[in-house]
């Protein structure tokens, strides 16, 4: 006999963790013969991210307009404060939730993580403030700029390269970036023979000096774009920079970028490889930002994730518009952005660049 439908949607879910399938196919969590819906949870009634959370909005909801199977979706729209995540949350999956697409916050992340409510296979698009265990059932999938990083370190290892120097803004995320390339770097015997910091009153004469006698084959650089404009000239133009997707602002003009010729990064292929199969698949909207068009990204790939899942898919494994991403154990999906490079101030796919 052929497994029924709530089998087939456990057998989907043991990929992820056993103790999913009593919270997923528990009947009380939804009317009688309705099939479970995705909860989209995100911060709308929020002002400091109701844009962001609207650009999620319309990316997953222009996935699932493109999905063969057409699942239903439940935008829950919460504030900020963690009791009205909490609140919503709970009310979600008694409507039918079978999965949740939020918290969209650290802070949210935070709060259900510690909550002790995670109900349903919840794929958060953050990561918690700590570094405790997440509890089963929920996992994480996002932005992480870290996580770039640290693939930055990678690619500079498969290219043969093993002395780096760092040179960093002086900013929390930036010092952030910089602690997650060297933790990767040095766990591939890599070498850091120089770092330097530079603010606003930075001395960049005496910067572009200091690094001129540096021993390095490369730097890693941890700016945000207009950082990046200011510092690149000053940088060894002997050495290759790379950089994580914070330097592409998507200001795609060859006077502005003009100094940023030659920096490789990691990014979406959303923002530099129109041409991949998947990005063509979906509508654009040119009018939202750079920045806002990563969230619209993310919604897309996070929603294909939910689909899959209430599908019955058995492994996670999509050539996503955000990157390649997979599940290989643990509480977080991996995304595997693409190499890019600046040409002619453009930011584009390294395949497309060669």
């Amino acid at each position: 006999m052929l497994p029924g439908p709530r089998t087939q949607f456990c057998f989907a879910l043991i990929l992820l963790s056993p103790a999913l399938c009593a919270a997923l196919d528990n009947p009380a969590s939804r009317p009688p013969g309705e099939r479970p819906s995705i909860g989209l949870l995100l911060p709308l009634n929020a002002p400091e991210f109701a844009r962001t959370a609207e650009a999620v909005r319309l990316g997953c909801q222009a996935a699932l307009g493109f999905s063969e199977n057409r699942q239903s979706l439940q935008v829950v729209r919460t504030d900020a404060q963690p009791e009205s995540i909490l609140a919503e949350y709970e009310a979600a999956v008694q409507r039918g939730a079978g999965v949740i697409v939020g918290p969209l916050t650290r802070s949210g992340v935070t709060a259900l993580s510690a909550s002790g409510r995670v109900s349903v296979v919840t794929l958060a698009l953050n990561v918690a403030e700590s570094d405790a265990p997440l509890p089963p059932r929920l996992y994480t999938f996002g932005l992480s700029l870290e996580a770039e990083a640290r693939m930055v370190a990678r690619m500079a290892h498969a290219r043969g390269l093993r002395d780096a120097a760092v040179v960093q803004a002086s900013t929390l995320l930036a010092r952030r970036l910089s602690r997650a390339f060297a933790d990767e770097w040095f766990s591939l015997d890599g070498r850091i023979s120089d770092v330097r910091e530079f603010g606003q009153q930075a001395d960049l004469v005496e910067l572009r000096q200091r690094l001129s006698d540096s021993q390095a084959q490369f730097v890693f650089l941890a700016a945000e774009a207009g950082q990046a404009r200011t510092v690149r000239p000053y940088l060894n133009n002997q050495i290759p920079v790379f950089a994580t997707s914070q330097v592409n602002d998507g200001k795609n003009d060859p006077l502005i970028n003009g100094d940023l010729n030659g920096i490789r990064f990691v990014d979406m292929p959303w923002l530099v490889q129109p041409d991949h199969a998947a990005v063509m698949v979906y509508p654009r909207l040119e009018s939202l930002s750079a920045d806002l068009q990563r969230f619209y990204a993310l919604g897309i790939d996070s929603c294909r994730i939910a689909s899959e899942l209430l599908a019955g898919q058995q492994r996670i494994n999509l050539d996503g518009v955000t990157g390649r991403i997979s599940y290989r154990g643990g509480s977080a999906l991996q995304r595997e952005p693409i190499q890019a490079v600046f040409r002619d101030g453009v930011g584009v796919s390294l395949e497309s660049a060669k």
